[in-house]
């Protein structure tokens, strides 16, 4: 990895996040399975980071992102998820209704919440969702999030495969 674009992850999401970070909704994120073997927490820092590791490499390509939608639109994502066994009575309502529940979570979070990162938190589960996310930031957090659940999703069956196969040997 590279150490400059690691220290620039780590001060756009202080710089911007802090507050998110900071708080008891954030925290109690890493205390609620999600993806199987990870904490919604963990998938959130993971899709963060993600995200800002994209923007780097659009602006080596001069395409400028806003770095404080992307941060606050990427830590808030998923906040609406938690809570989900008393909230959803399914799996498909889960991924439905918890956009509009995690804008509710970073509106509280940050009362001045953009349209545009509203947009993002909203649509970060198209085309699941019927909205689109609307910007190039909300277009970096859905792919940003898919593969960090895809890459969860692997990580899962590798470690089954593997004590499969230590099972058998």
């Amino acid at each position: 990895m590279n150490a400059k674009r690691e220290a620039a992850v780590n001060d756009n999401l202080q710089r911007y996040g802090k507050h998110i970070l900071d708080s008891a909704e954030f925290t109690e994120s890493f205390t609620q399975a999600h993806h199987i073997d990870t904490t919604v927490g963990d998938h959130t820092m993971y899709v963060s980071r993600t995200s800002l590791r994209i923007c780097y490499y659009l602006n080596k390509l001069h395409i400028r992102t806003d770095m404080e939608d992307m941060v606050v639109g990427s830590l808030c994502h998923d906040l609406g998820i938690m809570g989900r066994e008393d909230k959803f009575s399914n799996k498909r309502q889960c991924y439905r209704e918890h956009p509009d529940d995690s804008v509710e979570v970073a509106r509280k979070l940050n009362p001045e919440l953009s349209t545009k990162t509203e947009k993002m938190i909203r649509n970060h589960m198209w085309p699941y969702t019927s909205g689109s996310p609307g910007s190039k930031e909300g277009y970096i957090l859905v792919v940003a999030d898919k593969y960090c659940s895809v890459r969860e999703g692997m990580r899962v069956i590798k470690n089954r495969i593997k004590k499969q196969i230590s099972n058998n040997y």
